[in-house]
């Protein structure tokens, strides 16, 4: 018998208060009565993950774990459940993960108790929802295993994994055996040896896409405090457009380049197991949100601007360089050795200039520095830190830059760090020293999407604004 799967992804806001779970389980509900089986995944309580991580740098804290787990034991309080159902085991395992990580400092450890925060999240949301309906909590730990990858750092490997998307018919069947709506923790996954590791920023969004495509789902629900993707980032530009629909390709662009309510690498999980991907707002569920999924409408243009902090430009100086065999190898061999991803390049005839983005790369001052030292056998290095990047998204980025001459007056007295044109023309990137670049963001905003008045485009690509939908009354 062949079960049709969907799969609802909930983020820490979502999962912190009764009115949620509540809201949670409506929808759990209703897609069942849709003739679905159901998968919950669901992220840490809102601002726990930050606790767990300060824990992981104060072990020794008491008040820390105290912290951590009044914060359940409220929302326990709450959601009127026994907590001897939770706390004891959730208290055990909190402090057997700090005392090891206390004799044994290091990422492994730091990884196990992390990833509490969705244990406790789900454990206890699993005894709530079994009040209303049959439900079953299985850990993701068992469906979820990190690539090997021997050219990354011991950092992102525990704290920042990577699985491979593929479907896992024997999962399904499995799964499918269970109860008719199960729930699991987001953001952690399961190393070749069976130890937890963390899948990183995003993660829970990342693991929602990996299991749907282990499930041959129809659909992924990501359920968030934002209706979808917009034209730009709402909290700075009240005018930004919601984006109802875009392709893998551009949502994949999009969400490598700044905008924050999915993680590139759940898309690109969709993508390779063509999973229709849909965002929405648990508090505004009447708005209709972004559909992302194959090539949906081919309309070309800028379709967002967004932001990329904490980015680093290393200028390598190098008078041999193009004529100098091996000197870019050299370069990147070094990146390699250190396991650092480069997000953008561009050469000339004595320099070329990299920009990293040092979040995604776990990079402190100290690894800069080692980089730096590294780089220096090669050629001279200039550090450019405190770095923004500017992103232009959509499909023919090219068709925009006739109507860019107004904005590009911002570097009449500021300079540009680098200019990078994607190679498959669905992106423009400009990286600027962190000061005003807000007044760049929207000005190119300004100049290259459509306002709500402008009917171009607007039942295919651009919905409401930003303000139009704070307007909205459940």
């Amino acid at each position: 018998m062949t079960h049709h799967w969907i799969v609802l992804k909930f983020g820490g806001t979502s999962v912190a208060s009764k009115r949620q779970w509540d809201t949670i389980g409506s929808l759990a509900e209703s897609r069942r009565e849709e003739g679905f089986r159901v998968l919950l995944v669901c992220s840490a309580v809102a601002g726990v993950t930050d606790l767990l991580d300060a824990l992981t740098r104060q072990p020794e804290s008491e008040q820390l774990c105290e912290d951590i787990l009044d914060i359940h034991r409220r929302l326990g309080q709450a959601l009127g459940v026994d907590e001897q159902h939770w706390l004891p085991q959730a208290e055990t395992l909190l402090r057997k993960h700090v005392n090891d990580l206390i004799h044994e400092p290091g990422y492994r450890h730091r990884a196990a108790l992390v990833a509490m925060g969705e244990w406790m999240s789900t454990k206890m949301g699993c005894c709530y929802l079994q009040q209303r309906f049959d439900i079953a909590w299985v850990d993701a730990r068992e469906a979820l295993e990190a690539a090997e990858d021997h050219n990354t750092s011991a950092a992102r490997k525990w704290l920042s994994a990577n699985c491979h998307a593929a479907e896992a018919p024997g999962l399904a069947s499995r799964w499918s055996a269970l109860s008719p709506v199960l729930i699991t923790q987001g953001f952690v996954a399961s190393n070749n040896t069976g130890q937890t590791v963390l899948l990183g920023r995003g993660g829970s969004d990342t693991s929602a896409a990996l299991l749907a495509g282990r499930l041959s789902a129809q659909r992924l629900e990501i359920w968030t405090d934002v209706p979808g993707l917009f034209s730009a980032d709402p909290r700075l530009i009240k005018d930004a457009r919601l984006l109802i629909e875009v392709d893998y390709a551009e949502a994949l662009e999009m969400a490598a380049s700044g905008a924050k309510v999915v993680h590139p690498r759940c898309i690109r999980a969709a993508a390779e197991t063509s999973t229709p991907v849909t965002i929405g707002d648990l508090n505004r569920m009447s708005v209709t949100g972004t559909r992302i999924g194959k090539k949906l409408a081919d309309v070309h243009g800028i379709k967002t601007v967004t932001c990329q902090h904490n980015m680093v430009v290393v200028l390598l100086q190098n008078l041999d360089a193009r004529v100098q065999v091996g000197f870019l190898a050299g370069v990147f061999e070094i990146f390699r050795r250190s396991g650092i991803s480069v997000d953008l390049v561009a050469t000339s005839e004595t320099t070329t200039t990299v920009a990293v983005n040092c979040a995604s790369n776990h990079l402190g001052d100290n690894d800069l520095k080692d980089l730096c030292e590294d780089l220096g056998s090669l050629c001279k290095v200039k550090l450019f830190s405190n770095c923004v990047c500017i992103n232009l998204v959509g499909r023919g980025v090219r068709t925009a830059l006739s109507r860019l001459q107004n904005v590009m007056r911002y570097f009449e007295k500021r300079p540009l760090l680098m200019a990078s044109q994607s190679a498959n023309d669905l992106c423009l990137s400009l990286l600027i020293h962190a000061d005003d670049h807000e007044r760049l963001l929207k000005d190119a905003h300004t100049v290259l999407i459509p306002t709500v008045e402008d009917t171009q485009n607007e039942t295919t690509v651009f919905g409401a604004s930003w303000q139009q939908i704070q307007q909205v009354i459940e």
